[in-house]
């Protein structure tokens, strides 16, 4: 048992916080670099861990002393430990199913995917190996990383099969392409209205051409739910795979309520493996959902363990830039023929209706996460903001800004004195950063897109995502982009401007991402009290040349004291 009473003490010249213990540590950890991400930037020799959280850091003299028989000594081999990563924003359920069971349609520097017949080629042999009638799912196809340059139509992938009702998702989870089963399934027609905030691509006839520009497609909505049995499988493989990244904590952002109880199954049953910070979706269908979650603030566990949070309510105000739906200020560099020369993109609501869902959840006082990559979207988003907050006014709110792409200099003044968080999606420069540069942003906004250095300078607690399943999960890929600024062709998209130190970086995907989610007391650095999440890593970040820190090699992951993935 461990008594409350905290006791802080100087021994032989060093500083050592403990608890006191009626037995020694379940834990120790030593022999390694211990960066604890706290404020003082310490690092210590040794650290103990009891019930699954932190009871003493300090000198391996000092810890080692607190051991007894019992406690487990783990020598971490000259590697390095930190926090365990917190993933700031991503979709942890729906990576988990396309784990599980979609088709990996992605291209470079993800997957090899060059073109429409590739595409055409891995679809086939899925639906070779699928009973008639059943859906052949694939994700992550980017039309501006393949040599047709354009979306697939339903005419590609009627050539898969007609007896397969066929869906596939864009990189940017923002456009989707269906074959005519799937569209003839959900009732799209050349009659079918937009979807709010989208568009169904029609050719010369007037007929969809499977093409369909939104979050909330009308196809996605028919394509089944998994089954039980499948949904707790996909919940061990999502979790096994951002284990594997180092990630401690993941988040689904974009949430709904059958989610919610999927997860709260998976962590009955002892499969989800993985802390997860749930963003219900506060818009469409699933805002009529709200009153079934549990009425509580934000950051605050539904079980003893921390494992499943309710977190921010989710919203957008745009779509996505290299799929044409972020809403700019100023028009595209390079714009699709079908598109005006003065093309923008456009908001996802109308700004009242905007204004009216955010002032919703600010009465109710629920923290509120806005999806924002275009200038425009983020103007909209501060004007809500701050019409939330002379509406019913809140102390400590932390809204968020999810992306903050093209976010401007007066934006982020502006964020700073609403208090907000900008979640900086910015390994962007990495996978998108040559296309940004010569299509989408051109040169002068590619290199300040994802201004991390702007936002520290203007005192602003950041935090740094990979929103998988858009991109792979790797915090390590946000701290070199964040550090590096380099696009995978080696562009150099603003690194004296907006570049940051590795330390700096680091706190994005520990200590500011604690702090995103309420949860600084418990999460994101090392010290007393805190739950015992760590990753070790085979080098030092901190030590190595900046240009390796996305190939170091994550060794282990620790949660609640326990070794989750890897070896020491």
């Amino acid at each position: 048992m461990i008594d409350n009473k905290k006791i802080i003490g100087f021994i032989a010249g060093s500083f050592i916080s403990s608890v006191v213990m009626a037995s020694g540590p379940d834990s120790i950890y030593s022999n390694g670099t211990i960066i604890t991400m706290n404020q003082s930037k310490e690092q210590v020799e040794a650290v103990a861990v009891k019930d699954g959280k932190i009871t003493a850091v300090g000198s391996k003299a000092e810890i080692m002393a607190l051991a007894d028989a019992e406690t487990n000594k783990v020598d971490l081999k000259g590697k390095t430990m930190l926090p365990g990563f917190i993933d700031a924003h991503s979709h942890f359920f729906y990576m988990a199913e396309y784990a599980y069971a979609w088709t990996d349609l992605n291209s470079a520097p993800v997957g090899k995917v060059k073109s429409i017949d590739d595409m055409i080629d891995l679809l086939k042999e899925k639906a070779e190996k699928t009973p008639e009638g059943e859906w052949v799912l694939g994700w992550g196809y980017d039309d501006t990383a393949i040599s047709n340059m354009r979306h697939p139509t339903r005419a590609d992938l009627d050539k898969i099969s007609t007896k397969h009702p066929i869906f596939i998702q864009h990189i940017s989870g923002w456009v989707s392409s269906s074959n005519s089963l799937a569209l003839e399934m959900a009732g799209v027609t050349k009659n079918t209205p937009d979807p709010d905030g989208g568009v169904i691509h029609k050719d010369n006839n007037g007929e969809p051409t499977g093409v369909i520009a939104s979050a909330q497609s009308p196809v996605q909505a028919i394509v089944p739910k998994y089954t039980n049995k499948d949904y707790v499988a996909a919940m061990k493989a999502g979790s096994d795979l951002y284990l594997s990244a180092g990630v401690t904590t993941a988040q689904e952002g974009w949430g709904d309520i059958n989610q919610w109880n999927v997860l709260n199954k998976a962590l009955k049953q002892g499969t989800l493996g993985v802390r997860v910070n749930f963003w219900p979706l506060a818009q469409g269908k699933a805002a009529e959902k709200e009153g079934l979650y549990p009425n509580i603030p934000s950051g605050t566990p539904v079980d003893n363990n921390n494992m499943l949070v309710l977190g921010a309510r989710k919203l957008t105000a745009d779509g996505s830039i290299q799929g044409y739906s972020g809403h700019l200020s100023t028009p595209y560099h390079v714009h699709n023929e079908d598109q005006p020369a003065d093309y923008r993109g456009k908001p996802s609501h109308d700004y009242k209706k905007l204004e009216k869902m955010v002032i919703t959840m600010q009465k109710q006082g629920k923290q509120i996460a806005i999806h924002g990559n275009g200038d425009a979207a983020i103007d909209d988003i501060l004007d809500v903001l701050e019409a939330a907050q002379k509406a019913a006014p809140l102390e400590d709110s932390r809204p968020i800004i999810v992306h903050s792409q093209m976010a401007r200099e007066d934006q982020l003044k502006r964020m700073k004195s609403l208090g907000a968080i900008p979640s900086f999606f910015v390994t962007h420069t990495y996978f998108w950063g040559d296309r940004h540069y010569n299509v989408f942003m051109g040169p002068e906004r590619a290199t300040r897109m994802s201004p991390v250095n702007s936002a520290l300078k203007n005192g602003l607690k950041y935090t740094l995502h990979n929103d998988t399943y858009v991109t792979p999960i790797d915090p390590l890929m946000s701290v070199w982009s964040a550090v590096n600024r380099l696009s995978y062709k080696e562009l150099d998209l603003g690194k004296k401007a907006q570049g940051v130190s590795v330390y700096d970086a680091l706190k994005g995907v520990t200590s500011y991402a604690a702090w995103q989610n309420f949860e600084e007391d418990i999460k994101g650095t090392i010290e007393v009290g805190k739950l015992a999440d760590f990753v070790v890593l085979d080098e030092n970040p901190l030590t190595i040349n900046p240009i390796e820190i996305k190939d170091i090699s994550v060794s282990a992951t620790i949660l609640n004291g326990n070794l989750a993935y890897g070896k020491y």
